[in-house]
């Protein structure tokens, strides 16, 4: 993959303007649940109020905990209600979270029906979620630049089958309350020609490569200038992720990239595994930035959470070995 060292090295320096950070959760504050993308479906029509009965046991006011009217298709209401709910909540002063019931898909229908400008003058708040929350994401940096919180969706089945489920409540409530002590990761390089020897440093951004991708030619196109770029992803064949991470190098993402951190790819695979591992090492081996693997964030568990937008910085350990911490 192409892009110079110095690119690289400097490229923190590119990026336009640091995102904004919203406040901290309190005991108290309220909250509220949004649903901009798939509805629940039936057997899992209970997860809502489940996910609120957790927030409530957090000391947080439940404002909305339900899925927005009839569903449509496979959308959790009409993209014009879906849209104004998300509009509503986020900019109403007096809620100061903003928590996505599940992903699917249906996110990126509502962000075209979005009124900018109030957005974008909305003070900022946690949005939390993952998978098609990540065009919303996008569509936050963008348009409001702010930070948001790659984590859980609280009434997605998934995380009611995840064994770990109080490691993902407990690493999420910490970002929400306490972000200040976000814990760093142990992460390990991909073996590559020209990796830099030393630390990097930027926000981190992204999320499900399939999603981001799909922001391209967009308004809310990602801007990786002098970011980490995480990436996961599931249900994706090796020959897919590849064409996707093609696409990102070829419409530039990966000029004055400070380098891509690799989360879960979940049932990405081939039987045997192992041809992911080699498409990754097809890819990246001349890259100029440094790429690394094991961050344990994605559809897979845990799915610890990850304040996207925040700084972080990347760093040799020695042996092949990598630390990923929070400034």
């Amino acid at each position: 993959m192409s892009g110079s060292p110095a690119d690289a090295r400097s490229s923190s320096a590119a990026r336009q303007s640091p995102l904004r950070r919203p406040p901290a959760l309190r005991e108290g504050d309220a909250v509220a649940m949004i649903s901009p993308s798939s509805h629940q479906g039936d057997s899992a029509a209970h997860m809502p109020k489940a996910a609120a009965k957790t927030l409530a046991a957090w000391g947080l006011q439940v404002i909305n905990a339900g899925e927005p009217e009839a569903r449509h298709l496979y959308l959790a209401g009409s993209d014009s209600h879906r849209a104004a709910q998300f509009q509503r909540y986020y900019c109403d002063p007096e809620i100061k979270g903003l928590f996505i019931t599940r992903g699917g898909y249906g996110a990126a229908r509502i962000l075209p029906l979005l009124q900018r400008e109030k957005i974008a003058a909305a003070a900022p708040k946690a949005v939390v979620g993952f998978s098609d929350a990540t065009a919303l994401f996008a569509y936050l940096h963008a348009v409001a630049g702010i930070s948001v919180i790659h984590g859980p969706c609280l009434a997605a089945p998934a995380l009611a089958r995840t064994p770990p489920q109080q490691t993902e409540l407990d690493a999420l409530r910490q970002a929400l309350f306490r972000p200040q002590d976000m814990p760093a990761f142990d992460l390990q390089f991909l073996p590559q020609a020209h990796r830099p020897a030393e630390a990097v440093s930027g926000p981190l951004l992204g999320g499900s490569l399939a999603v981001l991708v799909t922001t391209l030619g967009t308004p809310w196109e990602i801007d990786t200038r002098g970011a980490l770029l995480f990436l996961e992803d599931v249900n994706e064949a090796p020959y897919r992720i590849d064409r996707m991470l093609t696409h990102l190098r070829t419409a530039g993402k990966f000029e004055a990239l400070g380098g891509i951190v690799l989360g879960q790819f979940t049932d990405c695979d081939e039987d045997p595994p192992g041809l992911l591992r080699e498409v990754w090492l097809d890819l990246f081996a001349e890259a100029p930035f440094p790429v690394v693997t094991g961050l344990p964030a994605g559809h897979g568990a845990p799915n610890l959470a990850l304040p996207l937008g925040q700084h972080v910085r990347l760093a040799p350990a020695g042996n092949g070995a990598a630390r990923l911490s929070f400034i």
